[in-house]
Order: C-alpha cells, then sequence, then structure tokens
C-alpha cells in the first residue's frame, strides 16, 4: 500500500475478503463513509466497518470476486479492452461523487475486483482523514496507467497492434482517462469487425521443435498424452509427460489448450496453466507438455 498509510492501517491477509485494520480509530472518516453505504449503482465495493480488538476493522467482501490483474492476466484482446474499458467507466463514475479523496482508493490491480459474470469493476474506497494527504486526478491516473501497461506487457495478447495502441494510449501523459476510454471503444470495435471478417481456422497443428512429433488437429477435442489408448497425439519416451496430459480444443473457430490435471504440468509461452481451465492457442504459440517443447502452427 501507499507509504502514507504506514502506521495508520493495516491490511489483514488472513482472511479469504479484503479487510484492513484502522491502528488509529481516530482517523475513521464517519460521514465519508455513511455517504459510500447510500450511493447506488456505483462501482464502489460495499465497505463493513467492524470491531477488532477495539480497533475499527473495514471490511470488503471480495472471496467471490476476481482481482482486475488476474483477468487481465487470462483475457484474450477483446477481454483486455473490455476490462480497461470497464475499469475507466468505474474510476470516472467516482471521480464524478466529488466528495472522495482519491488517496484513500486502494489502486492497486491486484486489489481492484471484477465480479464474475457481470464483469462490472468493483473499487475499494478506505474511509480514513488523511491529514495533508491529497492525491490529484493526474497522479491518480497516472498512475493506474501505468499499472496497466505493465500488466498488458505480461499478456499474451500484448503484441497486438490494437493493444499496442492502447498501451500507447495508456503512456501518454496528456490523454485523460475519457480520452483512453473512447480510443478504446473505436478499438473494440475494429476488434469484432475483425472477427466477423476473418474465416474460422478448420485446423492446427503442433509441431514438437526437436521434430520427433507433429500432430494435426482438426477434431473439436484432441487429447495428448503417452497411453496409446486413450490419447489420439501420443509422445513416447518421455516419462514426464501424463497418460492423458492435455487436450486441444476447438470452439467457434478457435483452439485452446486444457491441462489435463498432469503431473508436470502444461505451458503456454511460459506461462503455466490451471488445470481444466481453457487457454487460448494461436498460430506462433509455444506449447510445452511437461518438458517437451512444442509450437503451434496455423
Amino acid at each position: 500500500m501507499e507509504d502514507y498509510f504506514a502506521g495508520k492501517l493495516t491490511e489483514i491477509q488472513e482472511t479469504e475478503d479484503t479487510a484492513y485494520l484502522l491502528e488509529n480509530n481516530e482517523i475513521f472518516y464517519d460521514i465519508g463513509y455513511k455517504v459510500m453505504q447510500n450511493q447506488e449503482n456505483v462501482n464502489l465495493l460495499k465497505c463493513h466497518k467492524l470491531k477488532y480488538n477495539g480497533k475499527i476493522k473495514l471490511v470488503y467482501f471480495t472471496r467471490d470476486d476476481t482481482s482486475l490483474a488476474d483477468c487481465l492476466a487470462k483475457s484474450d484482446i477483446d477481454g483486455v479492452l473490455n476490462l480497461i474499458h470497464r475499469l475507466i467507466e468505474a474510476m470516472l463514475q467516482i471521480e464524478n461523487l466529488g466528495f472522495l479523496n482519491m488517496a484513500c482508493i486502494d489502486n492497486r490491480l491486484s486489489h481492484i475486483f471484477v465480479e464474475p459474470g457481470t464483469q462490472n469493476v468493483k473499487i475499494i474506497y478506505l474511509p480514513v482523514n488523511l491529514a495533508g494527504v491529497h492525491k490529484n486526478k493526474n497522479e491518480f491516473d497516472n498512475e493506474i496507467k501505468a499499472q496497466l501497461v505493465q500488466k498488458i506487457e505480461q499478456t499474451q495478447a500484448a503484441d497486438h497492434p490494437q493493444i499496442r495502441q492502447i498501451m500507447d494510449a495508456l503512456g501518454e501523459g496528456t490523454l485523460k482517462l475519457h480520452d483512453v476510454s473512447v480510443r478504446i471503444q473505436s478499438e473494440k470495435t475494429e476488434v469484432q469487425r475483425n472477427m466477423i471478417e476473418k474465416p474460422l481456422t478448420n485446423q492446427i497443428s503442433i509441431q514438437s521443435m526437436n521434430g520427433q512429433f507433429h500432430f494435426d488437429i482438426q477434431e473439436n477435442e484432441f487429447l495428448i498424452g503417452k497411453s496409446r489408448e486413450k490419447v489420439q497425439g501420443v509422445i513416447t519416451g518421455n516419462s514426464a509427460v501424463s497418460r492423458v496430459h492435455c487436450k486441444i480444443v476447438r470452439k467457434n473457430g478457435n483452439f485452446y489448450v486444457v491441462d489435463m490435471e498432469s503431473s508436470n504440468g502444461t505451458y503456454v509461452n511460459g506461462k503455466k496453466i490451471k488445470p481444466g481451465v481453457p487457454e487460448p492457442i494461436f498460430e506462433g504459440c509455444q506449447l510445452r507438455i511437461a518438458n517437451a517443447e512444442f509450437i503451434v502452427r496455423g
């Protein structure tokens, strides 16, 4: 958290939800807390005030939500654009309330949350009085934009032309959040148009780097592993590969890889994927099955 919270407020780690403990109850901003409770349809997470060993504890029920950082990490191009747009919309809505000190927003992407299903972005605001501490809009915007650029650089979508344009916009100190939002809407429209115009992919191939294995995949589901009885793509002579290691899935013309709870994992572009969770793959992706390196070809 920000240095100016040191000695005044501490995040509590041992909970599924997000919680903070006030080291000094006198900094609690009662008026701000009450105003927050009365806000309807605002992208603020509901704050619950509790007592813990005589100190005020602020709790935000986030256990069913996903952090924005995690959502960005596993999103495709359209998903990244949508999440950034929704984040900016949430920030603008909160700024328009007028009574909030931007310094009291926990603006870490790991502490901004996305509701499942609705994809609404929810912000944590800490109802505290910080004497002499204030963050202006430009400072706040620039911090958010810098975090977004850093996070998007780590995603698979980072090299896509539309995403690069958005990252350039985020890097421009003179552009306001509203201007970035307008540009994102334009890029989202372009992505959607390209998806309509682009013909569906009928097959891909998975080729091992050492040239030993080559799998042409046309099926909707194609299992890969070392068991000849259970999979279509057999990897022989490698004890690190599970009997049924992963599968390639085709859906709506797009291909995904799913780890089948393998012993040594499945990786896309160096990132280990979660078992059972489809990970998009496309031409040029590097696919590692245990310790066997493959490349995806269209």
